[in-house]
């Protein structure tokens, strides 16, 4: 998934939230994929629904990754 910047983050939640504003609730739901899941939240997703359904998701999984170790995708 792509690296984007505080600033660049910035921007894309305030995108969301003018979309949500403007009643695109599922254009902004689909942008928020682009932003990276916090590895804690991410952990406890894994721990809820699995590791398989996790990895079907479109969540990006690269700050987690990145503070667990690639082998956190396996087990």
């Amino acid at each position: 998934m792509a690296k984007y910047t505080r600033e660049e983050e910035f921007k894309i939640i305030q995108e969301i939230r003018r979309l949500d504003a403007e009643g695109k609730h599922d254009e902004a739901y689909e942008l928020r994929y682009k932003l990276p899941m916090a590895p804690h939240l991410a952990q406890a997703l894994k721990d809820v629904i699995g590791l398989e359904e996790l990895k079907k998701s479109k969540v990006d999984l690269s700050e987690a990754v990145e503070k667990y170790g690639e082998d956190w995708l396996i087990n």
